[in-house]
């Protein structure tokens, strides 16, 4: 097992996906910065469903579905077909069953890593995947795994929060069928599909406006939708900085922005937690948002002004 350098930070989902686009794709940094963007819409239950960016995986009549299967053996066959076919494959695995996952052993949860070999009951596996969490750091990994710790790490994860369910049907940027949640699970190439019909808030100030107000007034929402407001301001700190790079962002309007991500992140986090103890603190919530939109307006109108 070896310890990999690690790489810019994006969520598990996109850090494995651009690793897995990263053999067909020369530009990976500019082709996931140019997709980000931050989609919100509502479910007919009221919950909250978040787009991280567009479908970056699409290309030659080719997209990426999710596929499962069951007993472990029929799933087994089914990598060794696609990893013959591909030569690399995306699996879900469980981060509280990886070796290499900070996570406890009761903090279960869908991560995406890819197997790029398989010899002798043996699967090579790769994780892009860093950052700090709060059971401690996540490192990039490459390494082999035994048939037996693959598969433990594939292992089915039923009765998951829709919270999580939906993030996994929308982690590649649109509405994706999922497997039943008692199969293995992992992603194929196929032809692409008809595009889903769902309609996205995609303007940046009015989506932040539409958060802020609805994350003030519930603190259930507030806790569905931490994690996926970790991986939002994750995924802007990687555009606005690649915007940045190529001379597109002036970087003193990026930082305050890049800075209100975090402070958005942190500030949620200890919302959620005062929610789950019965004491919902929405003076955590609104200033954070007010800072946040106010620095994305100044970038707005500022970059409109250049143009």
């Amino acid at each position: 097992m070896t310890w990999m350098t690690p790489s810019a930070e994006l969520s598990c989902y996109t850090a494995n996906l651009a690793e897995y686009l990263s053999w067909e794709i020369t530009d990976i940094r500019w082709h996931i910065a140019s997709a980000i963007r931050l989609g919100v819409r509502t479910e007919p239950d009221s919950r909250l469903v978040f787009s991280q960016h567009t479908r970056m995986d699409r290309g030659n009549g080719r997209e990426l579905a999710y596929r499962g299967a069951q007993p472990w053996d029929a799933a087994r066959e089914a990598l060794a077909r696609e990893l013959a076919d591909a030569g690399q494959v995306l699996v879900v695995t469980d981060a509280a069953h990886l070796p290499w996952s900070p996570y406890p052993a009761d903090q279960h949860g869908p991560h995406w890593i890819l197997v790029r070999a398989a010899r002798t009951g043996t699967w090579l596996a790769v994780d892009k995947f860093s950052t700090m969490t709060m059971h401690g750091r996540q490192r990039p990994f490459e390494g082999w795994l035994t048939d037996a710790q693959l598969r433990h790490a594939m292992t089915p994860m039923p009765g998951l929060p829709d919270a999580v369910r939906n993030r996994d049907a929308h982690a590649l940027g649109s509405r994706v069928p999922l497997p039943p949640d008692t199969s293995y699970r992992w992603l194929v190439r196929t032809a692409t599909s008809t595009p889903a019909a769902d309609e996205w808030s995609v303007d940046a100030l009015p989506t932040l406006r539409r958060l802020a107000d609805r994350l003030a007034a519930d603190g259930r929402a507030v806790v569905d939708t931490v994690d996926d407001l970790w991986a939002a301001g994750v995924h802007q700190h990687f555009r606005l900085t690649a915007l940045s790079e190529r001379g597109l962002a002036p970087l003193p309007l990026v930082q305050p922005v890049l800075v209100a991500w975090t402070k958005l992140a942190r500030s949620l986090r200890f919302a959620a937690k005062s929610v789950q103890r019965g004491t919902p603190r929405p003076d955590l919530v609104v200033p954070a948002f007010d800072r946040l939109i106010t620095a994305t307006d100044k970038l707005c109108t500022e970059l409109v002004a250049e143009v």
